[in-house]
This record gives C-alpha cells, sequence and structure tokens, in this order.
C-alpha cells in the first residue's frame, strides 16, 4: 500500500488572519498531513514551535508584534539546535523583488505568493521535503573508500 509522503510530518502555520489559519488547515488536511499546528503571529509560533518541534513551518511575512521574517531569523540564529534546519515556507502577498530578497537573506526555504494557489503550496512541500530527504541520505552515506593499485 502506498504511503502519503505527508502523513508523517508536523506542520507550524504561522498567520494573524484567522481565516487564513483555517484555510491552510484546510488544505494541509486536504494533503494529508498529519498534524498541524496553528499560531497567530511569531511569538506564539515561537513557543509551539519549542513543543511541537514540527518538520516545516509556513509562515506569513506581515503580521504584528513579531512578523515571519523575525521568526525566520530567530529560528536560523540558533545554530546549536536543530532549529535553524527547519524549512520555512514564507507565504505573502509581497511579492516585490526586496521582499523576497529579503526572506532569502532571513532563511526563507520556500517562497508562496498570495492568494494562495492550492498547487503552489503542493509543490513547496514536496521540494523541501525532497531536500530534507536528500540531505538525509548524503549524511547516512557511507564515505567513499579509494583503491590505490
Amino acid at each position: 500500500m502506498a504511503r502519503n509522503i505527508f502523513e508523517t510530518l508536523t506542520v507550524l502555520v504561522v498567520d494573524d488572519s484567522s481565516h487564513m489559519r483555517h484555510l491552510m488547515l484546510g488544505l494541509l488536511r486536504a494533503l494529508g498531513v498529519g498534524e498541524v499546528v496553528l499560531a497567530n503571529d511569531g511569538e506564539d509560533a515561537w513557543a509551539k514551535f519549542v513543543i511541537h518541534k514540527p518538520d516545516v513551518v509556513i509562515t506569513d511575512a506581515a503580521m504584528p508584534t513579531t512578523d515571519g521574517f523575525a521568526l525566520a531569523r530567530r529560528l536560523r540564529e540558533n545554530a546549536s539546535t536543530a532549529y535553524n534546519r527547519v524549512p520555512i515556507i514564507m507565504v505573502s502577498a509581497h511579492t516585490e523583488i526586496s521582499a523576497i530578497e529579503r526572506a532569502r537573506e532571513v532563511g526563507i526555504t520556500e517562497f508562496v505568493r498570495k492568494p494562495l494557489v492550492p498547487r503552489a503550496l503542493y509543490e513547496r512541500l514536496v521540494a523541501v521535503i525532497n531536500r530534507r530527504q536528500e540531505a538525509a541520505i548524503v549524511a547516512a552515506a557511507p564515505a567513499a573508500s579509494v583503491t590505490f593499485l
């Protein structure tokens, strides 16, 4: 029996809009994501991140208090932990080059434009999972042996 590649994932969704959080929840459930944790800003997300240790974070860019950029920076600055390697997908209506460059500078893994298109979210999730699996394969591969003749 084929397994859904998303069923073992825990995804943290961060958005100040209740409507967007629940839209994302519905989309992620439809994709078969195992666990979805909702947060309403970066501070709430940080607290829930520490508890749930999600595999992927999906965050809005612009939120009051602590926005998606500050959350990403905080996750990436924790170099001594696994926090800094978690894939972060940013969702934003602000798609000008400066916003995308800023997202890359703070360590955003993928960027999705609002209004959200389900196919784009699916493609970004697959991309981050594939990268994670490739990294795990490389880390688990035995060191190459060299034979001298």
